[in-house]
């Protein structure tokens, strides 16, 4: 894996695109699918700004990375806001609330990395593709993290997080449910 540059946008976009069209918390805050491509922008963009954006080298799986230390409420964020207005007005607030429920949920106690987002491209799902990249990513967080924590609103990714050490410790509802799991590192 390697960290993703600007020249990788389109690949990122595409296999996030393509990785969550059924993802509910996902289409939670947009007016239709086809606006997914727009919030994946924004995100990234987001995640170049507060955190970190990985790429496998075989351009197959990205993930985007927040660290809530380096999130802030600045003129950036501020203006990276109004800069994509994928949302219209009311998916706005939809959206705030919805990332304001989840820092609150999210440990105060620990300093962790959120893995906001990973992508693997559907035609090589299931091949222990995402299974190495999140391997790679939470070996590389170790080092200077004490977790990782994610949510998902996908039943079939329960097993994925498990599996690799995640424990539940959270539910929330936002019209479904979303589960939050953590792996201290």
């Amino acid at each position: 894996m390697r960290k993703a540059t600007k020249n990788d946008i389109p690949r990122l976009i595409e296999i996030l695109t393509e990785s969550f069209q059924e993802d509910k918390s996902a289409n939670y805050v947009l007016k239709s699918k086809k606006s997914l491509p727009k919030l994946f922008h924004y995100s990234i963009a987001k995640g170049f700004l507060f955190g970190d954006v990985w790429i496998k080298k075989d351009l197959t799986a990205c993930a985007v990375l927040i660290d809530p230390k380096k999130k802030s409420f600045n003129l950036k964020s501020i203006w990276l806001d109004l800069q994509y207005q994928v949302f219209g007005l009311i998916k706005i607030k939809k959206l705030l609330n919805k990332e304001n429920i989840i820092a609150e949920v999210h440990p105060k106690d620990l300093d962790y990395i959120h893995l906001w987002f990973l992508g693997v491209m559907p035609e090589v799902q299931h091949q222990g593709k995402g299974s190495v990249f999140l391997t790679d990513l939470t070996e590389y967080y170790k080092t200077f993290k004490e977790a990782m924590c994610v949510e998902t609103s996908t039943l079939v990714n329960i097993p994925f997080f498990e599996k690799r050490g995640f424990s539940w410790y959270a539910t929330k509802y936002f019209g479904f449910e979303v589960l939050f799991y953590k792996k201290l590192l």
